[in-house]
């Protein structure tokens, strides 16, 4: 298996793998074939191991989740395992993950996660519908520099 490795590079590229920027019918950037062959199939696969080893909140996150106010709607994009989800109980989550088995471990984490399966780019709130969002360890995954923004 190929892994990789943002190489910070000036243009749309991954290790050196030159990624054609695609659009669709509306001009918007689209997802490429890499995309869905490095990241989402790899992360469909290794689902178990990589939860395994995703146990601990990073502090800072935490400190974060923390501080923000009771009540406050959090949205999780890429939330993986859920280990985010649970850290301020007055919080309402609502996480998201593209890999159908890491939003299945999160479920079999904690049965009253309010998970489901959405692509990144495409979620399906409403501006304004959250009052804060966390996004960790996922942007890298987006292909190319235009994805990212």
């Amino acid at each position: 298996m190929e892994e990789f490795k943002d190489n910070g590079g000036d243009e749309n590229d991954a290790e050196g793998i030159k990624v054609e920027e695609e659009k669709n019918e509306t001009g918007e950037t689209k997802l490429s074939d890499w995309e869905k062959k490095y990241v989402y199939k790899t992360y469909d696969k290794i689902a178990p191991h990589f939860s395994s080893t995703r146990y601990k909140a990073w502090p800072k996150i935490e400190a974060f989740l923390k501080e923000l106010p009771q009540h406050s709607i959090v949205a999780d994009i890429g939330c993986g395992n859920g280990k985010y989800l649970g850290v301020n109980p007055d919080l309402i989550m609502i996480g998201s993950d593209r890999s159908a088995n890491l939003v299945e471990i999160c479920k079999e984490r904690d049965g009253n996660f309010e998970v489901f399966p959405a692509d990144g780019l495409k979620l399906p709130f409403r501006n304004g519908a959250v009052d804060g969002a966390i996004s960790i360890a996922v942007i890298h995954h987006f292909s190319n520099r235009q994805l990212r923004k």
